[in-house]
This record gives C-alpha cells, structure tokens and sequence, in this order.
C-alpha cells in the first residue's frame, strides 16, 4: 500500500515544474509562494479535504495586516511567516468538489494517481495566475478583496476565514477610511478575545495608515 509521502514527488513535480519556472518557490509540502510584488505575497497550497481528496487553493497575503494564532498578533514579514489575507478556494463558490481534483487513499491505493494530479495542475494553476495577475500592487489588492467579498459564496461565507474579518478593517485603512478600519479591527479583536493595543497589531495600524498618506 502506498501512503501520502510516495505521490509527493509527483505532486512536486506537476505543480512545481508550472509554478517554479515563474517565480514560486516551494515552501513546504503542497505550498508555493511568490514574493516578486512586495509586500504581496502569492501563495499557491493544495489542501487535503474529505474523501481523501486533494484541491487546490490560492491567494495573496498583502504585507500589512498581521496574523492571529491564539492571542497572539504576528507580523508577515517573510515568506515563511505569510498567510492568506485573501482566501480563493473554487469549493466555495461553488459548493462541490472539482471533478478535477485529485483523490488518494491512503493505506488503501495502490496506484499513484498520475494523470489526475497533471490534470489537476493543467486546470487550476492557470487559473490561480489569471488572478495573480489581477494584483499588482496594494491598490489591486484592496479592490480585488472588496470585490470577492461581495460573491455569492455556497460553501463558506466570505468572513467564515477568520483572516478576512481582520483584512478587511486593513483594506478600510488602506483605503483612507480611518474610522471604519479602526472599528472593523476592534470589533474583530472584541470578537477573537485578542488585544486591541498589542503592540505588533499597533505598529501594524500605523504602518497600513500612512500607507495612505
């Protein structure tokens, strides 16, 4: 029986050999990040999901809004630290599983899925560059977030990524409206039991306001 680690390489290898050339470097498994627009970030990641099936995700981190884990605010300062402040996944607007996703058991399979992971890759690694193209700068990045929040999404709701309902106060910010951006993070830190005054969340207010100056 096969296991995870033994489709790795080929997974490697199909996403890898599209992205590489362009940019991404990998940074662990099944993730790759393109850091060529400072401070956006593109990351490219293939998630596990129910049913043993594998499908990709990507998106930018904007290099101003920090990351929460626990209580703790974090800066996203490097490309290993990066996370998505904006989160495109095709399952949530659509509410299925793509048939082009890959499927893998293991413990179970015998057979290394080979052509449905280059499938896999055929179809969504162009689609994940058609946005990457879309974001230039911080002002792309701002417009492209208001705008995915306003789809209809059929899986998840916009702000069920936790990220996104801390982001979107940022892109307040970033946008000159100061007083929204204040109110929208507050009530997120209210929200998650987090520090409206933590240091790193401060400098990274101030940093995000006079962006905009």
């Amino acid at each position: 029986m096969l296991t995870i680690a033994d489709i790795e390489p080929h997974i490697e290898s199909e996403f890898g050999s599209r992205l590489e050339p362009l940019g991404f470097q990998r940074l662990d498994k099944r993730k790759w990040v393109r850091s060529t627009k400072l401070p956006i970030r593109e990351l490219f990641v293939i998630g596990a999901l129910k049913g043993a099936q594998y499908s990709p995700a990507w998106g930018f981190s904007s290099g101003f809004a920090p990351s929460l884990r626990g209580r703790t605010f974090r800066r996203q300062s490097t490309d290993k630290n990066a996370i998505m402040d904006l989160v495109m996944d095709p399952i949530d607007i659509t509410g299925v599983v793509p048939r082009q996703a890959f499927a893998f058991l293991t413990g179970y399979d015998t057979d290394i899925p080979v052509e449905q992971i280059r499938r896999c890759a055929e179809h969504f690694v162009p689609l994940a560059l058609a946005d990457f193209d879309r974001v230039r700068s911080v002002h792309d990045f701002c417009r492209f977030f208001l705008e995915r929040s306003r789809l209809k999404y059929r899986r998840f709701t916009f702000d069920m990524y936790v990220q996104h309902q801390l982001v979107r106060g940022f892109v307040f910010l970033l946008t000159g409206l100061r007083d929204q951006g204040l109110a929208q993070i507050r009530e997120f830190c209210r929200s998650m039991d987090a520090e409206f005054d933590d240091r790193i969340l401060s400098e990274c207010i101030r940093h995000a306001q006079s962006h905009t100056s």
